[in-house]
C-alpha cells in the first residue's frame, strides 16, 4: 500500500477514477483513528505520520483520520490531521463530484403483482 499526504492522495485518487471508467470501481474508506490503533501504527512504524499525533483539547480528543482507497490490485492511503480535515473533505468532494458521471442506474426488474383470490 502506498501512503501519500492528503494532497497527494486526491490527485491519485482522480487517476484511479479515470482508471476506473473503462472497468473496474474505486472503493473508498475512511476510519477515524483511535488512542489503540495509534499504538499498533507507532509499533509497525517507528515514527508515525504527518497527522497522526493526539491532540487534547480540553476534553475532547481529536484523533487523525485514515483514508484508504483500492482499485483491483492498486491501493493508496493517506491520514489527515484533524485540523486540516475540512480542507481535505472539500477537495474529496470535489473529486467524487467530478467523476460521478461514470455512474451507472441500477437495472431493477419489475415485480408482477399477483392478483388476490378470496
Amino acid at each position: 500500500m502506498k501512503e501519500f499526504d492528503p494532497i497527494t492522495f486526491t490527485v491519485e485518487l482522480g487517476k484511479l477514477y479515470e482508471l476506473s471508467k473503462t472497468s473496474g470501481n474505486v472503493s473508498v474508506t475512511m476510519k477515524r483513528m483511535n488512542a489503540r490503533r495509534l499504538k499498533l501504527l507507532r509499533k509497525v512504524k517507528k515514527t508515525l505520520p504527518k497527522g497522526g499525533e493526539l491532540v487534547v483539547e480540553g476534553k475532547s480528543d481529536k484523533y487523525p483520520t485514515i483514508v484508504r482507497a483500492t482499485y483491483k490490485d492498486t491501493k493508496i492511503s493517506t491520514i489527515v490531521a484533524p485540523d486540516d480535515f475540512n480542507k481535505f473533505q472539500s477537495s474529496f468532494g470535489t473529486i467524487i463530484r467530478a467523476y460521478m458521471d461514470t455512474l451507472k442506474k441500477k437495472e431493477r426488474s419489475k415485480k408482477v403483482k399477483k392478483p388476490k383470490t378470496n
